[in-house]
């Protein structure tokens, strides 16, 4: 249960947002709120008093200014900006030597809605946190994380097994959890006109090179591809991350090595074009609480090749092809059914059907709801 009660608000409420990650990263936690906050000022919430976005930190914001997307005649919240320039070991110690240190940090709003555990620290009030992954029980954050699932008043998520896993593993009450949907209409919604597929069979790989994406994996299922005789390329999207060397020895000595290219530093504004110009997703990992990837790709009418994990099957169902990574074998022969599959005008239309529901609006709705439920209790 939360460790804290917060105080009864009055029918409208003030909200403040960790807004820290939005400026200061594309991908991931970063587009999560970027694009909940982008959509929440757009939607009409007669209740919503006041909008606070915090930012904590000195660290770069490269997808400041007009990316973030929060001017326009169709904004009905203009939110105010708080900005603590200050290193976060100084906003540590503050919260803990100071007790008024909460409130300053949040703003003095009833609700504050976090997506990283435990950051910013001490703050007062009722308080969400946004989970879109669970630590291994013994990674160094998992303490944290616990700490701050009972510490929460409500715990957002993306999938019905997300929800599941806090009320199973962390005894979370149910009522405290509530699932909202993932937005993945941001590629295509700037765009002045629909980007006009190209007729390739390449696959693309999306995400940071992680060993939790199984870059070795995905890399020897090409392998044996390329051995069926596909004349397919490979296209990885993302950031250097913990398997990067691995990765990069492995390609260096692969026979594949002249068919994949490696997007090391992400475009965010060539996004949709990669997107466009490839026809199946890759989607190996070992566990994601979020299905976000999968459906980016379905919107734009790719199949999905992808690790059976919960939150895929619930999401995308029948429209996807599970498999399993460590028999490379297995997985090309999917690849090689799906690249077939993916120059049917018709299956790639049901694709983006399955995917269109998951909008950014209908993410904010939803968060906007269970703010309401734990702020009113209605």
């Amino acid at each position: 249960m939360s460790e804290r009660a917060p105080a009864p608000p009055g029918p409208d409420y003030s909200l403040a947002v960790d807004y820290t990650p939005a400026a200061g990263h594309a991908p991931g936690t970063g587009r999560y709120v970027r694009e909940l906050v982008r959509a929440l000022v757009r939607v009409p919430a007669p209740d919503l008093e006041r909008l606070r976005l915090v930012e904590v930190g000195r660290a770069p914001r490269p997808m400041a200014g007009a990316a973030l997307g929060l001017q326009g005649p169709d904004v009905v919240h203009t939110p105010e900006h708080r900005r603590l320039r200050l290193p976060k070991r100084t906003v540590a110690l503050a919260a803990r030597l100071h007790p008024a240190a909460g409130r300053w940090i949040g703003g003095g709003c009833e609700l504050f809605h976090r997506s990283a555990p435990g950051w910013p620290p001490a703050i007062t009030g009722a308080e969400t946190l946004a989970i879109s992954e669970f630590p291994a029980e013994d990674a160094p954050s998992a303490s944290t994380f616990r700490a701050a699932v009972r510490r929460a008043d409500g715990l957002l998520v993306f999938s019905a097994e997300a929800a599941g896993r806090l009320i199973r593993s962390f005894d979370v009450l149910p009522e405290r959890v509530f699932q909202v949907p993932v937005g993945t209409d941001h590629w295509d919604r700037d765009l002045p006109a629909p980007l006009e597929r190209r007729s390739t069979r390449d696959v693309l790989v999306l995400g940071a090179v992680r060993r939790s994406r199984r870059p070795l994996a995905v890399l020897r299922a090409f392998e044996a591809l390329r051995q069926r005789g596909s004349s397919s390329r490979l296209l990885l999207v993302g950031r250097p991350g913990d398997a990067a060397e691995e990765f990069r020895a492995a390609l260096r000595s692969s026979p594949a090595a002249p068919h994949v290219r490696w997007i090391e530093v992400p475009d965010e504004a060539r996004m949709p074009a990669c997107v466009a110009g490839a026809s199946v997703l890759l989607h190996l990992t070992e566990d994601e609480a979020t299905p976000v990837t999968p459906l980016e790709a379905g919107r734009h009418g790719l199949g999905v090749v992808a690790s059976p994990t919960a939150s895929f099957r619930e999401a995308l169902g029948a429209t996807a092809r599970f498999v399993d990574g460590d028999d490379p074998a297995g997985v090309a022969v999917a690849l090689e059914e799906v690249l077939e599959q993916a120059q049917d005008p018709a299956l790639r239309q049901s694709w983006i059907k399955n995917a269109a529901p998951f909008t950014w609006r209908a993410c904010a709705v939803a968060h906007l709801t269970a703010w309401k439920t734990i702020l009113h209790g209605a």
